[in-house]
């Protein structure tokens, strides 16, 4: 007891110190299991080794007192394991290792003959059923065989316990948690929106060796979500060339009219639109250092229906994407990887599409996106493995919105004939926004044998998370919006001027003025530092727990020295296996776990100028008028303040602000039937601490005074923790 207590005290001692990187995301798996003799004992000194194409070298190692092994650091494939001990038969096994899994792997030996017997046993143990964590694993064949969209989302959706019905495209919901609260990876990179949660498209397809979906049970080693985890490894080369081409072919026409193109005989056009897709790996020094690429190149021309004219907008959205991804062992079970992937995309398109009713109006943005990784893992001792990594992901919004900046060019939303939007384009290009992060991470693997209290294999680790939004999220170009019914005749058709633009009506008391002022370039950093430990504990033949905590530091820091909020969170993650005949085919599963879920920049900076533009709202005081030239409409003096929000002014952050907790409970039971499984798993759920805005007299109130000017006296809006939802 000692042993093991000393080796948790250690563990954090040193966690702030090590320089090992790699805790979030793991992108490999691992083999473990026991070997005994046929009388049942445990064989201490059996060396096991494990081949594989997908591993650089070979690698091995050696049981413990208690006949127990761990592998770690295997990047995902199919494994020959071989068991040795003089004395005794040589035995082999194949296994699959899949991500962020231990495949375990059992074996017996007996005495060794006259001649050597070798066992070759195509299966083992499934390790969904050993593994205390839900979800599931898809690999690149399935997914290529299976009716499902190929991407991050499209691919989680398969798993047990999650679904896509969410506010936005992309997201998924696991375990009836927040939509956008959950991390998707790519070969360790968080490819999270910063500001929505669902996943930048930095991958291609066809390069996807394999995703796991975690949606329960999940490790201490995974934080800052309340949901889970979406983890894809691309493929990495091998000692042979290989490679893949795929064309993607889609059409307008092969989609069903909406109800109202039926209505109004629009018809779409039938051109088809072609996406490559190709990837190419293979040796430059063969099992030294491999290659792997990949690339994407789509144009697709699209025609969008704007509501309430009918009107016909021709689109058109070019992309190229590429990777390069080189991975290299210097030494034997010293491996490096880094990877560079780049999305080009630009577009011609309607902004706010769905809303916009003119077609003159349309911009041409482009989206600048790409991901770094740098990464190693290697054995440092027979019983010490660490791994390394440091990652970028950088995303870019350019030239959305307009560039005119007269006030005559300003948009406008009509009022009573529908949210509908005419005469300028919405948001501003010249205020370009990022949404970036980096992070660095780490974790170090000790394996240590007890003669009382089992075997354990413990992982520590820290991770520093740092995600970036840059801009001011300016709503126009000219600095307002108008809020105005168009001109139409006795039918209701828009009535047009003599340059083909909507004519505004402009009724005092009824038309109002949006009077938007942003700060562009104002940013706000949003830094997680964690640290963690995992405990892998094989207690007995037929009793294992896994016992982690994981403490989550909270920082944000504002244009203007603004702290939005400065919070801790420690939470625990606790399983335990009963493996009720102990050969890992008939296992029960239990599991406690906290999840502190990520600080949404869309609440946690609602006190910032970052993507908060300040507004002013004013009504017209008159005279009535209509048409672009009537000077008094668009004359800001003309229109009398009647309210507002400034986030820097009257938005507020409770000194104790902290994330939403989701605290879990499983139960599962799972078997191995034939050459398959079934596993079922009981999930409970509920959630505390939820952020709420509030407004109340006790809160007060600002009069808010900029450049001079006093806008008057707002209600103070307030962020604080609740426990009253549900």
């Amino acid at each position: 007891m000692k042993r093991v207590l000393i080796a948790w005290l250690l563990a954090f001692v040193t966690l702030p110190f090590a320089t090992m990187v790699s805790a979030q995301g793991v992108q490999t798996g691992i083999i473990t299991g026991t070997v005994v003799d046929t009388s049942d004992l445990v064989l201490p000194g059996v060396t096991v080794t494990v081949t594989s194409p997908a591993l650089q070298g070979v690698r091995s190692t050696v049981t413990d007192g208690n006949g127990v092994y761990v592998l770690r650091g295997l990047p995902p494939g199919v494994y020959e394991v071989t068991f040795e001990l003089a004395g005794m038969r040589t035995e082999r096994r194949t296994t699959t290792v899949e991500v962020g899994k231990p495949a375990e792997v059992m074996a017996t030996l007996g005495v060794e003959g006259i001649a050597e017997t070798v066992v070759v046993v195509a299966d083992t143990v499934a390790s969904t059923i050993t593994s205390t964590t839900g979800g599931a694993n898809y690999t690149n064949k399935e997914i290529d065989t299976l009716p499902t969209p190929r991407t991050l989302a499209g691919i989680a959706e398969l798993a047990p316990g999650l679904t896509d019905n969410t506010p936005n495209a992309g997201q998924v919901t696991i375990s009836g948690a927040f939509a956008y609260d959950n991390v998707f990876l790519i070969d360790g990179v968080d490819v999270n929106d910063n500001l929505f949660g669902n996943a930048n498209a930095l991958f291609v397809e066809d390069a996807i060796e394999e995703t796991q979906v975690l949606t329960s049970g999940i490790s201490a080693e995974y934080g800052r979500f309340s949901g889970g985890v979406i983890n894809a490894v691309t493929k990495s080369g091998g000692d042979i060339f290989s490679g893949s081409y795929r064309l993607n072919l889609t059409n307008d026409a092969w989609t069903d009219e909406t109800p109202y193109e039926k209505t109004n005989n629009i018809t779409r056009p039938d051109k088809t639109n072609k996406t490559h897709e190709g990837t190419l790996g293979g040796p430059i020094l063969k099992t030294r250092l491999w290659f792997f690429g990949s690339g994407r190149y789509t144009k697709t021309d699209t025609q969008t229906t704007l509501p309430y004219t009918g009107a016909v907008f021709n689109g058109s959205t070019e992309e190229k994407r590429g990777e390069i991804k080189l991975t290299g062992t210097v030494a034997q079970n010293h491996t490096f990887t880094g990877s560079y992937f780049k999305i080009a995309r630009e577009a011609v398109r309607m902004g706010l599409a769905a809303y916009m009713i003119d077609p003159t109006i349309f911009e041409q943005p482009s989206f600048p996106n790409d991901r770094w990784v740098i990464g190693y893992r290697g054995v440092l001792s027979p019983r010490l493995f660490a791994e390394l990594r440091w990652s970028q992901k950088t995303f870019s919004f350019q030239g959305s919105g307009g560039t005119k900046t007269a006030i005559t060019d300003s948009p406008i939303w009509s009022l009573t004939q529908g949210a509908y939007l005419y005469n300028g384009a919405y948001f501003d290009a010249t205020d370009p926004e990022d949404r970036n992060n980096w992070q660095v991470a780490g974790s170090v693997s000790y394996f240590l044998t007890t003669p009382n209290l089992g075997s354990h294999d413990f992982k520590g680790g820290f991770e520093v998370f740092n995600s970036r939004r840059t801009g001011g999220n300016s709503q126009t170009a000219t600095g307002y919006v108008f809020d105005a019914d168009f001109l139409t005749d006795a039918s209701g058709d828009p009535i047009y001027d003599s340059n083909g633009k909507f004519i505004p009506v402009f009724v005092p008391g009824e038309s109002y003025l949006e009077n938007w002022l942003a700060t562009r370039g104002a940013k706000v950093d949003m830094r997680t530092t964690s640290v963690f430990l995992q405990d892998s504990w094989k207690a007995t033949r037929n009793l294992s727990f896994d016992l982690g905590v994981r403490y989550e530091r909270a920082r944000g820091e504002a244009t203007g020295d603004i702290v939005p909020f400065d919070t801790d969170t420690w939470v625990p993650r606790l399983a335990a296996t009963y493996d009720i005949k102990g050969d890992g085919r008939l296992v029960a599963q239990a599991t406690y776990a906290w999840y502190a879920g990520k600080y949404s920049e869309s609440q946690m900076a609602a006190n910032t100028d970052v993507g908060n533009p300040s507004l002013v709202l004013a009504y017209y005081d008159g005279p009535a008028g209509q048409g672009l030239n009537c000077t008094a409409c668009f004359d800001p003096n003309n229109y009398v303040i009647f309210g507002g929000d400034f986030p820097t002014a009257n938005i507020f952050m409770d000194d104790n602000l902290s994330s939403p907790v989701n605290k879990e409970f499983t139960l599962s039971l799972g078997a191995q039937v034939g050459p398959g499984y079934v596993k079922g798993t009981y999930v409970q759920r509920s959630v505390a601490n939820f952020v709420e805005d509030f407004r109340t007299l006790a809160d007060g109130s600002t009069t808010v005074v900029r450049d001079g000017i006093n806008y008057g006296t707002f209600t103070n809006i307030v962020y604080r923790n609740s426990d009253d939802p549900t």
